[in-house]
């Protein structure tokens, strides 16, 4: 019997098309490299594309420790990478994920119900395979606010207004792509080529971009950046090329954004970089566009000022970005209440308050003009970091109510990112031995992250730039020996290594195989697995409990708190010096309220490891601001980390809310009373969570 010819699907038509033109062996990580893949993926295509290639009489080498490789002429190699390039949609078997997007797809372009009869004699996709796809459809389309109609006798249709769904449109040609290659569109239109052709994307979404008139919008972009006066990121570049496509595409065939503009937005320069180019547009396609059309186009000019330029020669941690005052008020208070329960010293972190404050400019303007983003990290964040998720989710209510807006799960995510980030940053040392470029896709956030993140694990790397867009850049803009990439990058002037800004394990040991080779350094810190969860009942011991009648000065109550965790040596007397210095330059900003005060250093200050302290006055000691009660409650903190402290920080902040435990706590007669009151009210805290 004849042997089977094996579906496949684009993905393992990639990877059969990368080896057939490679010559001699090639490692899966490096096949994963260029597949856009992860290793572990290609390990489950490997044999599926042997098979295929063995049907055409090629064989596959494959050892662990060497890698694979083709045993094949070159003249039978051009043969079957001819065949693999002439199939279609219905030679080859769609991913589910490829299959729901062209679905969509076909909803978001159509102005009329779809049965799934007629995408079976498009697609060919059983109507019994399109029934178990539509609930995964109807969610997606709902992140979009966009509702999914099904009714047996007409099929499916969509129901959202028009902007809505331009922008629907442009996302799910982001996921098509991948980012790689989303990243890449800009660059795919040079002069004189107008239409665009992806052999690793859907037939249908290639024919699709190619009604789009993505070179004309190209130079549109250009335009824009001409006016801004600086390159706008590469995503930028890329959803405002796309969005004009689409949108030049839906008014010539009537689909049109109407209603009152807002008016506000004929104040900013940007307006009148829009005027410009509706006019082009009308010039070229004879079509007028309504003030509305215009309004759009004007947000999403200025929301693509989410990353400004950096100064690429004096990048440091004291870079101001200019925002406005609302913004800042909001900033300082976000960072009031969620500082009490991560770390009560990032109250003072001036770099997190101006980053903070410039998202916020811009993501208050996106939420107002309903312009979509989307964080790729929001799952990461909420499982790796869900207690700082929490934290923010929790306190962002009061944001919501000054702007009016609900904020989504997405931007959530992004301004968890800065707080991390300034966690991060207690404890990270300087040295500035080795000179890296942090590449971008435009989300500070992300940036600042990958900043924080590198400053730790790498002590020796300094961050010299913060580069969105190396158009224009010459030799001389960069200084650095390395770019450190949130992004793919084509045709990079330095080495370049990809990475994920919360800097996982596999990160960092691609950085530091990189320092190996430059022998500037052996060592690196490691990666700190942040999965520790200390309750009050850990870190609260009973050498560590203080009762005292009196004292006369703050710098005497500080110094009796301390005592107990210089004796145990879990810190060091250095750890007391800072935060004498931190209240003698910012006061008592960790004032918890209700008489209760939490001392705190930075974590490199001197805590050799995570510990608390607990200190009860007889006689309240009034503070020198005259308006705070009088404390009789002092906790001391040595966080060693920006996670292992937070369930007891946060126990704190919720057990001072009960007077009961309070009046308990001022009671008591005995350290042994402290410990067995926290015994019986933390369980309590724990149910009520």
């Amino acid at each position: 019997m004849a042997p089977h010819l094996p579906d496949i699907n684009s993905r393992q038509r990639n990877i059969i098309r990368i080896l057939l033109n490679t010559q001699g062996k090639i490692t899966l990580g490096e096949l994963a490299k260029r597949a856009n893949l992860s290793a572990r993926v290609v390990r489950y295509n490997i044999d599926i594309a042997a098979s295929w290639l063995g049907y055409h009489d090629i064989k596959l080498i494959d050892r662990r420790g060497y890698g694979v490789e083709l045993v094949a002429s070159q003249e039978k190699r051009a043969e079957v990478l001819n065949y693999a390039n002439r199939l279609d949609d219905s030679n080859i078997v769609l991913t589910r994920e490829q299959r729901i997007r062209i679905i969509i797809l076909y909803l978001l372009n159509s102005d009329e119900p779809i049965t799934t009869e007629r995408i079976s004699e498009i697609e060919s996709f059983s109507r019994s395979i399109i029934f178990k796809d539509t609930n995964e459809i109807e969610s997606w389309l709902d992140r979009y606010r966009i509702t999914l109609i099904r009714r047996t006798s007409k099929g499916l249709w969509i129901n959202c207004d028009e902007e809505l769904r331009r922008f629907a449109l442009v996302r799910l040609i982001k996921e098509e792509l991948g980012n790689k290659d989303w990243l890449a569109l800009y660059d795919s239109f040079p002069s004189g080529q107008s239409e665009y052709n992806n052999d690793f994307i859907s037939g249908c979404f290639n024919r699709f971009l190619r009604q789009l008139d993505l070179s004309f919008t190209r130079n549109l972009v250009q335009s824009i950046e001409e006016n801004l006066g600086f390159p706008m990121s590469n995503v930028s570049q890329t959803e405002i090329m796309v969005y004009l496509a689409v949108a030049i595409q839906a008014i010539l065939s009537g689909k049109l954004i109407t209603g009152d503009p807002d008016q506000e937005l004929s104040n900013y320069d940007e307006n009148t970089i829009t005027q410009a180019i509706a006019y082009k547009i009308t010039n070229k396609y004879n079509c007028e566009l309504s003030d509305k059309e215009k309004e759009i186009i004007t947000s999403l000019i200025k929301s693509c000022k989410l990353e400004p330029p950096d100064n690429a020669r004096n990048l440091s941690d004291t870079l101001h970005y200019v925002s406005s005052q609302d913004s800042e008020r909001l900033a300082q208070e976000l960072v009031n209440v969620c500082s009490m329960r991560l770390h009560p010293i990032i109250k003072i972190d001036e770099l997190l308050i101006n980053e903070l404050a410039n998202h916020l400019d811009y993501a208050i303007f996106r939420l107002k003009h309903h312009i979509p983003i989307r964080n790729p990290y929001l799952n990461t964040i909420r499982k790796k970091y869900r207690l700082i998720y929490s934290v923010v989710e929790n306190h962002i209510d009061f944001l919501e109510k000054q702007i009016h807006e609900s904020i989504p799960a997405e931007e959530i995510g992004y301004i968890s990112m800065y707080f991390l980030s300034a966690l991060e940053r207690l404890y990270a040392k300087e040295d500035t031995s080795l000179k890296a470029i942090i590449a971008n896709d435009g989300v500070r956030s992300k940036s600042s992250l990958l900043k924080s993140r590198l400053q730790v694990e790498f002590p020796h790397l300094r961050i010299t730039q913060v580069v969105n867009n190396f158009h224009g850049l010459t030799a001389l803009d960069i200084d650095g020996e390395i770019i450190i990439s949130t992004i793919p990058i084509i045709d990079a002037p330095l080495p370049v290594i990809e990475v994920s800004p919360f800097l996982e394990l596999e990160d960092i040991n691609k950085i530091q195989r990189w320092i190996n080779e430059k022998n500037q350094s052996r060592q690196s810190k490691g990666f700190t697995i942040l999965n520790q969860e200390n309750t009050l009942l850990d870190l609260i011991k009973l050498p560590h409990v203080v009762f005292l009648e009196s004292v006369n000065h703050w710098n005497e109550l500080l110094k009796a708190a301390s005592e107990p965790l210089l004796a145990s040596k879990t810190v060091q007397p250095r750890f007391v010096d800072a935060m004498i210095d931190l209240i003698g330059k910012h006061g008592f900003y960790m004032n918890l309220g209700a008489g209760v005060l939490l001392l705190h250093a930075k974590p490199t200050d001197g805590v050799n490891q995570l510990c608390m302290s607990f200190l009860k006055l007889a006689k309240p000691y009034r503070l020198d601001d005259s308006i705070s009660p009088d404390i009789d409650i002092v906790f001391v903190l040595g966080a060693i980390d920006d996670y292992s402290h937070l369930t007891a920080l946060f126990q704190l902040n919720e057990l001072i809310r009960y007077p009961d435990f309070l009046q308990a706590i001022r009671e008591s007669a005995s350290p042994r009373d402290i410990i067995q009151i926290l015994w019986q009210w933390v369980p309590k805290l724990e149910k009520a969570i």
